[in-house]
């Protein structure tokens, strides 16, 4: 017994956890609890994955969402249990008055009462405040920023977790009794090398886990005022023309910053064929449904997942980018001896790709490599 205490006392962690995004996360933040000591390797230069927040450029206090906004705690019982865990407040998502429609180019926007999304609110300071609690629960060290996993190797005793030296990183390795990965399972077979290559039926089954978000594009305009609830207006379009294909009030509790969110529904490659100035299109927009008297923005922010390798593989290019479904079982088993599970919210028995997802497999992959 004690020579595989001290084999294990030799690796560099009990389980390492690919990917800090809100499933990686909650999967330390309870491997941690439960005694266990974990090492998060995040690509990126701040945790989060796909939650992406604008921040006050003098402040950074959190302004608006660039990933993902909405949980319905009513309906989604891990959202609420640690929403109250982290004690994280939320406001219900304004949808007071008409929805601006509009059909065709050729005809002009109409205003009409349509219903809401019934149960939908916003974190106060959004999903990021979820990252950042989580991440405050972690000891100081656990979370290994700008560290790209390129290979993954089961070896007899444990696994070894190679950085990719050409990203930011050092190239150096990690070893660990268990590894839980927590990036989108498309991006897991596109950017990490297996050694043993993974099971046919298991990559297939991951392949097929769109990444959701990925081929999509977000904004977020900023204004003076929230001029469109003075207006009767809710803040939310829809729209056949485009670009935006949704929009919707994204404005702070209180009316301020005033702001609307909405997701591009014009394809990628158009989208990159416009660059910069897709921008000027979304104003263009934004002035046709309110009309000539409603002011500019004062900024449009953009975030085009699809541009981000990290997170939409050239299948979710391919795919038309809806929710993915529930996959099977072997997605949320553990592999190569038990060593090895996948955490990403995309392979969640419920509510897949979302927040509740991301929240569900971290709390499983910690179960699943948690000592028994």
């Amino acid at each position: 017994m004690s020579g595989t205490n001290d084999a294990a006392a030799n690796l560099d962690a009990d389980v390492i956890v690919v990917g800090g995004g809100i499933a990686g996360l909650t999967a330390a933040v309870l491997l941690v609890e439960a005694g266990q000591r974990v090492q998060v390797l995040e690509a990126r230069a701040e945790p989060g994955g796909r939650v992406r927040c604008v921040r006050d450029p003098q402040t950074q206090v959190y302004l608006a969402d660039l990933g993902p906004t909405w949980v319905w705690p009513a309906f989604q019982p891990i959202v609420a249990h640690w929403m109250q865990r982290l004690g994280l407040p939320s406001v219900a998502q304004f949808d007071t008055g008409q929805v601006i429609v509009e059909t065709a180019r050729d005809a002009p926007p109409m205003r009409t009462h349509l219903p809401g999304q019934e149960g939908s609110v916003r974190i106060i300071g959004g999903p990021q405040a979820i990252v950042d609690a989580l991440a405050a629960r972690l000891p100081q060290g656990v979370v290994r920023l700008n560290a790209c996993v390129s290979a993954i190797e089961a070896l007899p005793n444990h696994i070894r977790v190679e950085l990719d030296g050409s990203r930011g990183s050092t190239g150096r390795t990690y070893s660990a009794g268990k590894v839980i990965v927590a990036v989108p399972p498309r991006v897991a077979l596109q950017t990490i090398t297996w050694r043993p290559a993974l099971p046919n039926d298991l990559a297939a089954a991951l392949a097929r886990l769109a990444t959701w978000m990925a081929p999509h594009a977000k904004i977020v305009g900023f204004y003076e005022n929230a001029f469109w609830r003075s207006k009767g207006l809710s803040g939310r379009i829809m729209s056949r023309v485009g670009p935006l294909v949704e929009v919707h009030d994204h404005s702070g509790p209180d009316g301020a910053p005033a702001a609307l969110f909405g997701f591009v529904g014009w394809p990628h490659a158009v989208r990159a064929e416009l660059g910069d100035t897709l921008a000027d299109h979304v104003v263009a927009q934004l002035g046709r449904c309110f009309g000539p008297a409603a002011p500019a923005p004062l900024d449009v922010q953009i975030q085009d997942w699809a541009g981000d390798p990290l997170v939409c593989s050239p299948a979710d290019l391919r795919d038309p980018g809806g929710h993915p479904d529930v996959g099977p079982a072997i997605v949320r088993a553990l592999h190569f001896e038990g060593k090895v599970c996948f955490a990403a919210a995309e392979v969640a028995a419920q509510s897949p790709g979302l927040i509740e997802g991301a929240l569900a497999a971290g709390e499983h992959g910690a179960r699943l490599v948690r000592p028994t």
